[in-house]
C-alpha cells in the first residue's frame, strides 16, 4: 500500500524487494447522468417535476497489496527514522482460512511469525491483499429561474449512498497485539448534503 517502507530491509539483498507496487488488479467505475422527464399531467405538476437532473458515480475495486512487517528495528540494521522495513517470517499456516477476511481477523496471524533477533524476515514485499472498496455517490439537482438573469440551484447529494462499510488496512505489524485486525474504515458511512446556490 502507499504507506510501505521506501527503503529496503537489507541493502545486500535487493532481489527480496521485488513485489507488487500499488497494484489494484480490478477496478470498475460507471457514471450516469440523467435528465428526469417531468410529469406532464397538469401545469402545476409539470412545473414541479420538470428540470430535475440525476447523477451518480459507482466505484468498486480490489484491495491494495500490503507487506507484513515488524514494528521496530529488530534486525538492528540501523533503519531511518520513521521507516519500518523489517519484514515478518512466513509459516506453513494458511493465509485466509475460514473465518478470516473480516474486521476482527482479515488474515490468519499464525501465517506469520516474528523473525529471530538480528535477522531479516523472509515474507515477500506486498504479498497480502487488503480489503477492497465500493462507493456510490448520488446527486439530484434543479435550477429554478428567479429573474431573467438570476437562477437558484437546489442540490441534494448522498455520499456512500449504499452505506457500504469499506474496511481500512489491516494492522501489519506481527509483533503487535492487534496484528491482522482492522480498526478503521477507509471511507465514512452514508452522508447527506443539501445546498442552494444563487447565480446572477
Amino acid at each position: 500500500a502507499m504507506d510501505e517502507s521506501a527503503i529496503p530491509q537489507n541493502n545486500n539483498d535487493l532481489d527480496a524487494e521485488k513485489g507488487l507496487g500499488c497494484n489494484v488488479p480490478l477496478r470498475f467505475i460507471v457514471s450516469v447522468v440523467y435528465d428526469v422527464p417531468g410529469w406532464k399531467r397538469g401545469a402545476w405538476a409539470r412545473r414541479m417535476t420538470s428540470g430535475w437532473n440525476f447523477a451518480t458515480i459507482y466505484q468498486a475495486q480490489s484491495g491494495m497489496p500490503m507487506t507484513v512487517s515488524v514494528f521496530g528495528d529488530t534486525a538492528n540494521a540501523g533503519t531511518l527514522l520513521g521507516e519500518n522495513p523489517i519484514r515478518a517470517d512466513v509459516t506453513s499456516q494458511p493465509l485466509f482460512p475460514a473465518g478470516t477476511q473480516n474486521a476482527t481477523m482479515w488474515f490468519n496471524p499464525a501465517a506469520f511469525s516474528t523473525p529471530a533477533a538480528y535477522t531479516f524476515g523472509n515474507v515477500g514485499r506486498n504479498t497480502v491483499q487488503s480489503p477492497g472498496m465500493q462507493t456510490m455517490d448520488v446527486a439530484l439537482t434543479r435550477v429554478f429561474p428567479v429573474t431573467e438573469r438570476m437562477n437558484l440551484q437546489l442540490r441534494a447529494e448522498l455520499f456512500n449512498g449504499l452505506n457500504h462499510t469499506n474496511l481500512g488496512t489491516p494492522n501489519r505489524y506481527v509483533n503487535e497485539p492487534q496484528f491482522g485486525s482492522i480498526t478503521m474504515a477507509m471511507t465514512p458511512g452514508r452522508e447527506a448534503q443539501l445546498s442552494a446556490r444563487l447565480t446572477f
